[in-house]
C-alpha cells in the first residue's frame, strides 16, 4: 500500500512541485481500503459539493423522485457541473445548512460548510468522507433515487457547462474502466484546487478519490498532474 501511495503523490508533484495530494481507493466488494494518502486532510470541495446538494434535495423529499423539471436540473448540475443550478439550489435550500444536514445524515467527520456562506465551493471535504458519500449513494438510496444520481454521474459530459474539459483524472488516467464521476476545479484564496472522484469498475466496485491543491500559478498544470497521479491506480482498479 505504501508504494502505491508514494507513486500517486510523486506523479502529481512531478508536474506540480509542492502540490498537496489526498487519495483514497475503496473496494466495495471486499470492504477494504486499497490505498490511502492524506485521507483525513481537508480540501476545498469545489463542485464536489454538488453531490451534497443533490443528496439533500432527494433526502428532503423523503427519497421520492421530485418532478421531472427538478430531475432534469439535478442531472444537468451533476453531469455538466452546472454552477447556475447549484447557485439556485444552494440559495433556496439554506446554503451551509445543506452541508450540515448531509454531515449528520452520512456521519461525515471531516466535512465543514464554507466560512463565507455564499462560496459553496469552499466547503471542506476529505477523501475519507467522499468515500463515505459514494458508498451511501451506491448502497443506501432507494433504486429510483440511486439511478437518477448514478446515471447523471455515469453520463458526465466531457465539456462542463462553463466550458472546462472535465475528463482529467479518472476518465483519462484510467482508460478502459467504467466510471461515474464528479469532478471539481477552481481556486480558493491563493490556491488552485482540482478534484477527481467517482465510482469505478464493473458494478461500481471501487470508489476512487484523488484531490489536489497547489499554488494558483500551477492551475493550468494541475489537470495533467492529476491525470498522471490517478493513472498510478490502474493496477488497483483494472478491468471493465
Amino acid at each position: 500500500m505504501r508504494k502505491r501511495q508514494v507513486e500517486v503523490g510523486t506523479a502529481v508533484r512531478k508536474t506540480v512541485p509542492g502540490a498537496t495530494v489526498g487519495v483514497e481507493v475503496y473496494d466495495r466488494d471486499t470492504a477494504t481500503v486499497l490505498t490511502s494518502l492524506g485521507a483525513d486532510h481537508q480540501f476545498p470541495s469545489m463542485s464536489l459539493v454538488k453531490l451534497f446538494i443533490a443528496l439533500d434535495v432527494l433526502h428532503q423529499n423523503n427519497w421520492e423522485l421530485p418532478g421531472v423539471p427538478m430531475q432534469q436540473r439535478l442531472t444537468r448540475m451533476l453531469s455538466g457541473s452546472d454552477d447556475q443550478i447549484a447557485n439556485a439550489l444552494w440559495s433556496s435550500n439554506g446554503g451551509p445548512a445543506i452541508v450540515d444536514r448531509v454531515v449528520r445524515l452520512l456521519g461525515l467527520t471531516g466535512t465543514e460548510p464554507p466560512e463565507d456562506p455564499g462560496e459553496w465551493g469552499d466547503t471542506l471535504v476529505t477523501p475519507q468522507d467522499l468515500v463515505t458519500t459514494y458508498n451511501y449513494l451506491a448502497d443506501n438510496l432507494p433504486p429510483p433515487a440511486h439511478d437518477l444520481l448514478y446515471n447523471a454521474l455515469y453520463h458526465a459530459s466531457r465539456t462542463a457547462a462553463d466550458g472546462t474539459d472535465q475528463y482529467f483524472g479518472i476518465p483519462e488516467g484510467l482508460p478502459g474502466t467504467t466510471w461515474a464521476i464528479k469532478q471539481g476545479w477552481g481556486s480558493s484564496g491563493a490556491k488552485a484546487e482540482l478534484n477527481t472522484t467517482g465510482l469505478v469498475g464493473a458494478d461500481a466496485r471501487y470508489v476512487v478519490i484523488v484531490l489536489a491543491s497547489a499554488p494558483l500559478s500551477a492551475y493550468r498544470q494541475l489537470p495533467a498532474a492529476l491525470t498522471n497521479g490517478t493513472a498510478q491506480l490502474a493496477g488497483l482498479v483494472s478491468g471493465p
